[in-house]
């Protein structure tokens, strides 16, 4: 039973940190659909950083620079300026999708010439570390639900993410508050493809952005309300699938096609449970998420 709990640990701490990141940017209202093209480049700057320093952790901290300014730059786009959150986030996930491949394959040429050991940039996943990793990814989750719920940001967070005008009206700094989320969010996003390739999957693939493990993310988010502390429990039960999938296929005689499906097929039914049931009345979405912010419509 231990030892499950510790192999499921990689799975459990990427899909956690970068469903994290993308709720508590969402909670400040901007739509966040970049978030799979990311999760994709972050993974892949990781990797790079990773193997030609043979220091994994350059690799994790390289990776949630890059992918908070990222996260900069949508929130300031996103609010400065009257453009579609939905497009601006899907013209950089596919951006995402290119960048990795211009930066992985190099790197991944690098590693095949050099004959480098996957041990020698990923991380060790010993006993220790899983547990230290856990462990720091639940502390993450309460740190955000306490800022969320019991400060002024996230208090600054909450409104923009509600009516931007009145938070205006009130004093907040929209776009400030929003470059902020943006940054702690896309961070976390960042920390979590890292630890996808280095301590999940320990090395690169050029097919990585065939996997959808953003888009999995995403739904564990939506499907907990974009709650923290409910994060932890939808993203021990993705990880778990995940993990598991080819158990399931042979108890389920499926074949390896629709095991592989096994996934996105329940982040659709757990985002259909959660518009179906009173969890969209409790836990609703930001009334002003992706909608565009015309300062001039403000009123007092």
């Amino acid at each position: 039973m231990i030892e499950e709990l510790i192999g499921i640990v990689p799975v459990f701490a990427t899909y956690y940190l970068v469903a994290l990141g993308h709720g508590f940017f969402e909670k400040s209202g901007v739509l966040n659909l970049a978030i799979d093209g990311l999760f994709v480049l972050g993974a892949t700057i990781a990797f790079a950083l990773a193997a030609y320093t043979l220091n994994p952790w350059i690799g994790v901290i390289g990776s949630s620079i890059v992918c908070s300014l990222f996260g900069v730059f949508i929130a300031y786009v996103a609010t400065k300026l009257p453009v579609s959150h939905g497009a601006l986030g899907l013209s950089l996930m596919f951006l995402g999708y290119g960048l990795s491949l211009v930066v992985g394959i190099p790197v991944s040429n690098y590693v095949y010439a050099k004959a480098l050991n996957p041990s020698t940039y990923t991380v060790p996943a010993t006993d220790t570390v899983l547990v230290v990793l856990l462990a720091s990814s639940i502390l993450i989750g309460v740190v955000l639900h306490y800022v969320l719920d019991r400060t002024k940001l996230g208090a600054m967070i909450k409104a923009s993410g509600e009516d931007p005008h009145v938070a205006e009206a009130l004093g907040v700094d929209v776009v400030r508050t929003r470059v902020i989320a943006g940054v702690i969010g896309y961070a976390l996003i960042g920390l979590g493809s890292a630890y996808f390739t280095l301590v999940w999957r320990s090395g690169w693939d050029p097919k990585i952005y065939l996997l959808g493990h953003g888009w999995i993310a995403f739904a564990i988010s939506l499907a907990a309300g974009r709650q923290p502390i409910l994060t932890m429990l939808t993203a021990s039960l993705f990880a778990g699938l995940v993990r598991h999938q080819y158990v399931v296929q042979v108890a389920l005689g499926l074949s390896t096609e629709i095991a592989k499906m096994l996934p996105f097929i329940v982040a659709l039914a757990s985002m259909t449970l959660f518009y179906v049931t009173p969890f969209k009345r409790k836990m609703a979405s930001p009334k002003s998420l992706g909608k565009p912010y015309y300062r001039e419509e403000r009123t007092v």
